[in-house]
């Protein structure tokens, strides 16, 4: 038997109690929910459900989270809860769900192994990020699973966005933005600005350049223990760019010149729970039929 990496281990406390996260406003994710409930709650499982008002009261009750639907669901369920240490097990009834534990179909078969704690343990890492106009807090902090999106707004022009990591100045980046990517979130948007793809137990940052106005400006893989400044900057004095600020698609603020988004590593890790019988590789062969000719 393969030995299992630092990242990976195995559910060591009895599952007793669940949040179930879904998009309410998916048919399948709510026909789904009432399928996982439904198979939960036979186990003898309690289960509360991540739409109540009140779920945060519950979370520090919560052995495991079961989020339904893609990867938007989870990336939802994960910022809420990475503060309090609690596994995640995402069922696939989305797109391609690159986070995702076992898919809808399989989950009647998996749910026993995964009560027994057969699913193993994976943690990653997250990205807590701020932006600052002069001393005054504009955003956050609020952490990312999967990536932190600069780029121009409503306007199809160019912006500038000079780039330090700690006291190290990077780079000047002119184009359409830049994605900062963990390597979670290295299949996501980076994957698509031709960003490369990182196996998720690295610890780095990618920089992904979006549509750069150079030719030599690529993709950059830097050390994620130094923290990441990013200042929007103009050529010319007189531009007013309007610039949107985005944490995995689903959180953000406008920005102006002489804004700074500062980024760091969030000190929790967030915790995935996967099926030992999948490999990261295998699900890149699954879900972009990676090396096939």
């Amino acid at each position: 038997m393969a030995l299992e990496s630092k990242s990976k281990k195995h559910q060591e406390h009895a599952i007793n109690s669940a949040v179930v996260f879904y998009n309410a406003t998916k048919p399948e994710a709510v026909r789904m929910m009432r399928v996982v409930t439904k198979a939960l709650k036979e186990r003898g499982v309690r289960v509360w459900l991540g739409q109540s008002g009140s779920i945060r009261e519950k979370l520090r009750l919560a052995d495991i989270a079961v989020a339904l639907g893609g990867d938007g669901t989870m990336l939802h369920a994960a910022r809420i809860l990475a503060p309090h240490s609690i596994p995640l097990l995402g069922v696939n009834s989305g797109g391609l769900g690159f986070l995702s534990g076992t898919d809808a179909s399989e989950f009647n078969r998996d749910c026993d192994a995964i009560l027994k704690g057969k699913f193993v343990l994976e943690e990653r890492w997250m990205v807590s990020v701020e932006a600052y106009r002069g001393k005054r807090k504009l955003f956050g902090p609020n952490i990312a699973l999967n990536d932190v999106v600069i780029r121009c707004g409503d306007q199809a022009r160019a912006i500038s966005l000079n780039v330090k990591s700690a006291d190290l100045f990077v780079a000047d980046y002119f184009g359409d933005g830049l994605i900062v990517s963990t390597p979670t979130g290295s299949t996501a948007y980076n994957l698509a600005a031709s960003g490369p793809i990182v196996d998720p137990s690295l610890d780095v940052l990618l920089l992904a350049p979006i549509c750069p106005h150079t030719l030599t400006q690529r993709p950059l893989i830097i050390p994620v223990e130094d923290p990441l400044t990013i200042k929007l900057t103009t050529r010319r004095a007189h531009e007013v760019p309007r610039v949107l600020l985005s944490l995995d698609g689903q959180l953000g603020c406008a920005l102006k010149v002489g804004d700074e988004v500062r980024i760091k590593r969030y000190e929790k890790p967030f915790k995935l729970l996967l099926n030992p019988k999948r490999s990261y590789y295998e699900v890149l062969r699954r879900k972009l039929h990676w090396g096939e000719r």
